[in-house]
């Protein structure tokens, strides 16, 4: 088998049309064809349920040529990007990818940081964890920052940068501001302003309401963090937010925050790289930077 074959094939299984993957890798339908017939004569097995290809169902040896399969193929694909980028002609690229809250409220400074050090095109994909890590495990972006509760891809580096666990955020002129230290029970019955029905943070919260007997009297439920807080310095409620998502706002002093009482750690961001990944210099330098920002952070 070699690496035509294999391309097709991984298009086959991702598209599942043989006339999609004709038209992406610019070849007839009857290559295509050709190439599945001749992978499966080369491997000595069926790696498809049917002869016909109308419906593609690979079989279990399909299914693990094909887990292979797309990591030659992505690796070929990096290697050709890598080489590219040594030519005169190619303009060189860093390709990261993030989760909401770092995109909005770490990288652009850091970026712009970046950009004005080094004179290379920048990239920003902002897409949940979980299709971060696939890019970056395709080779389709060079590194990673995204808030994850516990990594453990072994095919993966990933680097601690800060704690982005929910805290409490209020008015200075909240009654909270005057007390040294929060119980749950000095947050029953308090106006809330909550996170949206079906979002990550509010199903945490409120188990953790459940936990501690706490019962909010929720006054507003807001989408999106930045109108979140926004009804927060309008002094109309408390709400709780990720740490990092409010970095700027206490140090203008529009809001405070605290510790949400008997919180157990869930999330961290990370910086995050594939482990096989050439480690070019612009990656190495960004990287580094990422580090060095936030080292200090991560144990406070």
């Amino acid at each position: 088998m070699n690496l035509q074959q294999l391309k097709v094939f991984v298009h086959v299984v991702n598209l599942q049309k043989l006339y999609l993957v004709a038209e992406k890798l610019n070849i007839t339908q009857p290559t295509v064809t050709f190439h599945l017939n001749k992978l499966q004569e080369d491997a000595g097995m069926a790696l498809f349920h049917t002869k016909t290809y109308h419906v593609i169902k690979l079989t279990e040896a399909g299914r693990s040529l094909y887990h292979y399969a797309k990591q030659i193929v992505a690796l070929d694909d990096e290697m050709r990007r890598t080489l590219e980028n040594y030519k005169e002609t190619a303009t060189e690229c860093l390709r990261i990818g993030s989760t909401h809250t770092p995109a909005t409220y770490i990288l652009p400074d850091l970026l712009f940081e970046f950009r004005q050090a080094h004179h290379i095109y920048l990239s920003l994909d902002v897409k949940p964890a979980t299709q971060v890590i696939e890019k970056i495990k395709l080779y389709d972006l060079d590194l990673g920052v995204i808030s994850h509760t516990g990594p453990d891809d072994p095919d993966l580096i990933y680097e601690p940068l800060m704690k982005d666990d929910l805290v409490i955020i209020f008015h200075p002129k909240h009654i909270l501001a005057t007390k040294p230290t929060i119980e749950p029970h000095d947050l029953q019955s308090l106006p809330l302003i909550a996170h949206e029905e079906g979002s990550s943070s509010r199903a945490i919260i409120n188990q953790w309401a459940l936990e501690h007997d706490v019962q909010f009297t929720e006054i507003m439920q807001v989408s999106g963090s930045e109108a979140l807080k926004s009804m927060v310095r309008q002094n109309m409620g408390i709400a709780m937010l990720s740490q990092a998502s409010i970095i700027q706002d206490l140090i203008k002093g529009e809001i405070m925050a605290c510790p949400i009482p008997n919180w157990s750690p869930i999330r961290t961001i990370y910086a995050v790289r594939h482990r096989n990944k050439l480690l070019t210099p612009w990656l190495q330098l960004f990287w580094n930077l990422l580090v060095d920002r936030f080292s200090s952070q991560i144990n406070q």
